[in-house]
């Protein structure tokens, strides 16, 4: 091996030490439907970053949940588009007597993560009320089923 072709390779191999050991190491990922960016330090040489798009459903989850509060309220909540559109809504559910929520399980039932991404509002947890925001894929509508569970100040004196 002459000395040329031993330099060469030693600068291939400090270029490579360098671009992998020495700052941070981006990848970006310019999809239609999304921008990513993951940005990391320390990448060993046998290291690698993965990434891919899932399609998979979007629940929301408000509290914490426990069976022996019982369910006061649930639905199914279905919007459908017409496909040449957004859909953004804003969803209030009031739970009506004496009631308290304790937790809210927003379930969604659309297929292959198509439908939309719900987002808390307000209310929830020790109201009567809950309050959640739905944003949709564009030509998509949204399918959720909708579970509260709360108590009464009876329910908590008995436990």
């Amino acid at each position: 091996m002459s000395l040329p072709s031993l330099v060469y390779i030693l600068f291939i191999a400090a270029f490579f030490f360098v671009s992998v050991f020495a700052g941070p190491f981006t990848i970006r990922i310019d999809d239609p439907n999304s921008k990513t960016e993951i940005t990391t330090k320390n990448i060993t040489a046998s290291g690698r970053i993965m990434m891919k798009i899932v399609k998979k459903p979007h629940h929301l989850f408000i509290g914490r949940c426990n069976r022996k509060y019982p369910i006061i309220h649930q639905e199914n909540i279905i919007l459908t588009n017409d496909g040449k559109s957004h859909v953004s809504a804003h969803i209030r559910m009031n739970v009506d007597g004496p009631f308290y929520i304790n937790c809210v399980n927003i379930h969604d039932e659309t297929p292959d993560g198509e439908g939309g991404y719900p987002s808390f509002a307000a209310g929830g947890v020790g109201h009567n009320f809950v309050e959640f925001n739905v944003m949709t894929h564009y030509g998509k509508g949204f399918h959720f089923f909708v579970q509260i569970r709360g108590y009464t100040n009876k329910t908590l004196k008995s436990s």
